[in-house]
């Protein structure tokens, strides 16, 4: 379900992004794969040749000549003001009406007002919308008017189209939009960019030679025609919720991303806490409560950890398991990330049945012959999806914030050193900042996933008294989705290096467990094998589960701690065997034994520095553990002075990634399986 629509809209716009579909805008068919193919990697789009659709466009406008023209005409926007101020005047200057529209709009806090003669306290830049917004939001736009019920001339369209084209992108003011009447500030910059009359700054040029300048200048230099509006023109361009849909539709591909993210983080740390299959068994989900959701999580975390060989279900006699159950960020994983796949998707739908409607107001009904005023602006659809969505994301820093925390925690890590660390604890501090960086990103991300709908205000006169703040929804889901990706940038991270400990543990227990038989051996020459067997089976068990209690121990004394805590098991064994108990020094055994691990806990570790690897013990997680060590260059962290970069630089390429795209296919790569 989720899974599916997630790799389809991925494949669509990689396709978009070989021209193969091009971009081709109807009115009609829009998805979400073609918004972010231009808004992101300017991808070019087409306006379509549909004859039929052309036609209803300059039905549209003919209508609305024909209906403002002449003794008492009254339509709304044309021959009224706009608004509150609709009901309370009238005017046949219809071009002038469309001209103070836009004019009046353009009230909005820029970054080219501020005086460079100090030290700003924040980035300028933030002013203003990012221009992929603002692509995506002149796309959907264009897509929406191209329907035939909004009365907007042929060549107002080809006219915004070429902004696309030419990539000539407004600077946008960010807050000034309730996404009530639509988003009306947004479009009226973007509107207003095709007026001779308005002083609108653009982004013009191409790589290093982008720079602002004035609207009029990048017109000219591309050849673009300046517009005068006609009537309704202005106000069918600005009375939409085309950037709130457009900032929505690229956060819920974001979205969707992180969705993906927080199942493969979850394989990957039953992985890398020797968790249970058991959690993800199809009778739990897909017969004993079978919502999609649930069972979409539990299929594809069992498909990944399938081939793994650090997962294990439990084993009573072994006494390193006496946990009987994982935790519940692994044991309730589907259950918690399930119900948010389902409303992920249902948002997609959602939006994009938004950008191909017609949502400015009047609408035109040009085959029933009439103009309906109605309230198609309100993009309260749009706003519930943002809501819904931050918390979705919400849920899933939250749970991998709890698998960071139990890799890090030597009381629920099973083993695995404090804080991830490769070296001494008492020198080593591992992830012990990341921690406290974590923290922070989710306790940010928790506060931005409240709900802002129910903050609105009664605005221009009382006639906006309802308003979904769409927008403001949008861009703190854009702050939600920052948060969260530092949060899994940590996460993959600490993730990488836990499965390298526990490989490196492994290694060692194969170790350790042939220097016990060796110590038994030379001990008890003359005794049977079967004997000398027993012994290190009961010891080597309980060396391991030493092993676990001792990680905060420095080598010495965590050899010296470990084989002392051996020595109760070997001394009840040896009571019903009198005679090689005779002939055994248990103290000499004692400093030699605890003198051998240390040996080969060293020879162990320090092999594993220079040639180390947890990949063929990982499940299909495996992609993404080549992705961290060998594309982005993230190595395991040795500790002490072995390591040439900080952890820094290597969570930083990480979290890009994300933003380029390019562990998208990673990610789909390890879910193959799941298909």
């Amino acid at each position: 379900m989720h899974l599916d629509t997630v790799r389809r809209c991925w494949t669509r716009s990689s396709d978009h992004r070989s021209d193969s579909p091009q971009v081709i805008l109807t009115g009609s068919d829009l998805d979400i794969a073609a918004v972010v193919a231009v808004a992101r990697y300017n991808v070019s789009s087409f306006l379509t040749e549909d004859f039929q659709i052309r036609k209803k466009v300059d039905e549209a406008v003919a209508f609305v000549l024909a209906k403002s023209d002449g003794p008492g005409a009254n339509m709304y926007g044309v021959n009224t003001g706009v608004g509150a101020r609709g009901t309370i005047t009238r005017t046949n200057q219809r071009t002038e009406l469309q001209r103070t529209i836009l004019k009046h709009l353009a009230c909005g806090v820029l970054p080219s007002a501020i005086v460079p003669s100090h030290n700003p306290t924040f980035d300028p830049s933030t002013l203003v919308f990012p221009e992929a917004w603002i692509r995506a939001a002149i796309l959907v736009r264009i897509n929406a008017l191209l329907r035939g019920h909004s009365g907007c001339r042929w060549e107002l369209l080809h006219g915004l189209h070429q902004l696309l084209v030419n990539d000539i992108i407004p600077c946008v003011p960010l807050r000034q939009t309730i996404s009530a009447s639509g988003d009306l500030a947004p479009l009226g910059y973007i509107a207003a960019t095709l007026s001779s009359e308005m002083h609108v700054r653009v982004w013009c040029g191409k790589g290093n030679e982008r720079k602002q300048m004035p609207a009029s200048q990048a017109l000219a230099l591309h050849g673009v025609q300046s517009l005068e509006y006609g009537p309704k023109e202005a106000l069918a361009v600005v009375n939409g919720t085309a950037p709130s849909c457009a900032v929505a539709a690229l956060a819920v591909h974001d979205s969707n991303i992180l969705a993906i993210v927080a199942q493969v983080c979850t394989a990957m740390s039953v992985e890398a806490l020797t968790g249970t299959p058991e959690s993800f068994d199809s009778f739990m989900s897909d017969i004993a409560r079978p919502h999609p959701g649930q069972i979409e999580v539990a299929r594809n975390c069992r498909a990944m950890i399938k081939d793994s060989k650090l997962t294990r279900y439990h084993d009573e006699s072994d006494p390193t398991q006496t946990l009987r159950q994982d935790r519940y960020s692994l044991r309730t994983s589907p259950q918690w990330i399930g119900p948010h796949l389902e409303e992920l998707v249902t948002g997609m739908k959602t939006l994009e049945t938004e950008m191909n409607s017609t949502t400015d107001n009047p609408i035109i009904d040009v085959q029933g012959d009439r103009t309906l005023h109605g309230g198609n602006f309100q993009a309260t659809s749009v706003a519930m999806v943002m809501e819904k969505t931050r918390i979705a994301l919400q849920h899933f820093g939250k749970i991998a914030y709890a698998q960071f925390t139990e890799l890090n925690n030597t009381n629920m890590n099973r083993g695995l050193p404090p804080d991830l660390c490769a070296w001494e604890p008492s020198i080593d501090f591992g992830t012990k900042a990341m921690d406290v960086a974590t923290a922070a990103y989710l306790s940010e991300l928790s506060f931005v996933s409240n709900t802002v709908t129910n903050h609105v205000q009664s605005a221009e006169m009382h006639n906006q008294a309802i308003n979904s703040l769409a927008m403001i929804s949008a861009r703190y889901t854009y702050t939600a989705i920052q948060c969260l990706q530092m949060i899994y940038a940590n996460h993959i991270w600490a993730l990488c290096q836990a499965v390298d400990l526990r490989v490196l543990t492994e290694l060692f227990f194969a170790q350790m467990k042939i220097d016990i038989a060796t110590s038994f051996r030379s001990s008890f020459p003359d005794e049977p094998e079967a004997l000398v067997s027993e012994l290190t089976r009961t010891v080597f068990n309980q060396a391991r589960v030493s092993f676990g209690n001792t990680t905060h121990l420095d080598s010495k004394d965590r050899f010296t701690t470990l084989v002392r805590s051996l020595l109760a098991e070997v001394t009840a064994f040896l009571e019903d065997k009198p005679a090689p108990r005779i002939h055994f020094d248990i103290y000499i055994w004692q400093r030699n034994l605890a003198k051998t691990l240390l040996e080969s806990f060293r020879v162990t570790r320090s092999d594993f520095y220079e040639h180390g690897t947890a990949a063929p013990l990982l499940g299909s997680t495996v992609s993404l553990y080549h992705f961290v060590r060998k594309t982005l260059q993230i190595p395991f962290r040795k500790g002490s002075t072995f390591d040439d970069e900080e952890i820094d630089a290597q969570v930083s390429r990480i979290y890009a990634s994300f933003d380029s795209g390019d562990i998208v296919p990673v990610l789909l790569d390890v879910l193959a399986s799941a298909q």
